[in-house]
């Protein structure tokens, strides 16, 4: 069941909210002001092959694989972001479903929304 960290970090005019289970990570953006959701970052597949689905308010939609930096023992290196291909809609969505339960019903039915017009739109 995704849990949410006590993150609250204020940027700017948004507030990012930090969610995770053993198979997800969720980074969700407010606006301060009006309280709508801004961005998301719904990594997934986190303990493998990390993957990312991305959605903003203003650029839309993205998907990554997720570069841990971590090929060397002698070299820690920063993770990246390199686009691949499309979002495992039907391995992640119905674990979003079950991980989602504990989390608050407005981003969580925003999320589902938002991955459902994702699929429906490639």
């Amino acid at each position: 069941m995704l849990v949410e960290f006590n993150l609250y970090q204020d940027e700017r005019n948004r507030r990012k909210h930090w969610f995770q289970d053993e198979y997800f990570d969720l980074f969700v953006w407010f606006d301060i002001d009006n309280g709508e959701i801004t961005n998301f970052q719904l990594c997934y597949d986190r303990l493998q092959k990390e993957r990312v689905i991305s959605w903003d308010y203003d650029k839309g939609f993205s998907h990554h694989y997720i570069d841990d930096g971590e090929a060397s023992p002698h070299k820690n290196m920063s993770p990246v972001f390199i686009p691949k291909g499309r979002f495992a809609y039907s391995e992640a969505m119905p674990k979003f479903l079950e991980s989602s339960h504990q989390i608050d019903k407005h981003i969580s039915d925003f999320i589902i929304k938002k991955l459902d017009e994702y699929i429906h739109s490639i």
